[in-house]
């Protein structure tokens, strides 16, 4: 099967498609994640995993695998688009806190929607995923990589967003469209700088829901005859217009760069996927370099002190699932 081996830090591949569809239903991931290669993947996830470092401070992950199968059902179509997506949660190996660490954190941050200082920053760590996806079929297809990130506090969960009775348009995670051969499969690198970007993205739109002005412009939109009068700010266009990966936080975008707060809450996890728009045998492994920069946020892959998924989820006001 021939390799194609890329490290980007910004998206690659066609533009985005302009449907999408639903998320798929969490009793069906498990099922889905393990539709996936046959035994000769197995033999190579376990020769992964034996080359896995295991210090906390400096550590290689064990290897997550997702696949979609070619039998698997459609979670969303109409007459113009056919939609095809498995996700799995990724958590990060960071120490869960102790109640006396969380009373010495303090208040949040002037400026942030904390509701108090975070326990790891963007700055604690060194997050690098390295990916390889993989087309069991003949044809080539258009393959997304999906990243949805989570702090301490939220987990994102973007939806898709309706637009009339003709369209619905994705709502954007971190996502990442790859053209993979037939036969094929191509390799490449999240970067740490990317990774950092991505809490970014997530303390911006984190910001901008919980501001006055988001607050405002949701309650009017309810409010309104139809469902929405799109007379105020536009909270899910600027929330996509941050999250879109060709937006940098040090790019002067005058729609991101006014919501970024002056402490970023660090990833603690995320929400691996996969799309596709036809049926498809298509499958991604990852693994993650995770270097505890703090010196004491991180433990071991695989221990049972970890923080785990965060306690809310954070969405688009106008996404639907």
């Amino acid at each position: 099967m021939p390799v194609i081996t890329r490290t980007f830090s910004r998206a690659a591949g066609p533009a985005a498609p302009t449907h999408v569809g639903a998320r798929p239903r969490p009793r069906l991931r498990a099922l889905r994640a393990a539709a996936l290669l046959g035994a000769a993947a197995v033999a190579v996830l376990a020769a992964t995993a034996a080359g896995c470092s295991n210090g906390s401070s400096n550590q290689v992950t064990p290897p997550v695998a997702l696949g979609m199968t070619d039998s698997m059902a459609a979670y969303y179509s109409d007459q113009q688009i056919t939609i095809y997506e498995v996700q799995k949660p990724v958590p990060l190996p960071v120490r869960a806190p102790s109640d006396q660490e969380l009373k010495a954190l303090g208040p949040a941050p002037a400026g942030t929607p904390y509701p108090r200082a975070p326990y790891l920053t963007a700055d604690d760590e060194s997050v690098e995923v390295h990916y390889t996806i993989s087309n069991i079929d003949d044809q080539q297809h258009t393959v997304w990589l999906l990243v949805d990130p989570w702090n301490e506090f939220v987990r994102w969960n973007p939806g898709v967003q309706v637009v009339d009775d003709e369209t619905t348009v994705p709502n954007y995670g971190y996502d990442l469209p790859f053209i993979v051969q037939g036969k094929s499969r191509v390799q490449g690198t999240i970067t740490p700088d990317d990774m950092h970007e991505i809490a970014i993205k997530l303390a911006s739109v984190e910001n901008l829901l919980a501001s006055p002005q988001a607050k405002a412009a949701m309650n009017a939109d309810a409010g309104a005859s139809g469902g929405g009068t799109g007379t105020m700010l536009d909270v899910t266009g600027v929330a996509n217009n941050i999250f879109n990966p060709l937006n940098r936080s040090n790019g002067g975008d005058p729609i991101y760069t006014p919501w970024i707060p002056p402490v970023i809450a660090g990833v603690t996890g995320f929400d691996l996927g996969l799309r596709t728009f036809e049926q498809a045998n298509v499958a991604v492994e990852i693994t993650i370099d995770v270097q505890d920069l703090n010196g004491n946020r991180f433990v071991e892959a695989g221990s049972s002190n970890i923080l785990g998924p965060p306690p809310k989820t954070l969405s688009p006001p106008a996404a639907r699932f």
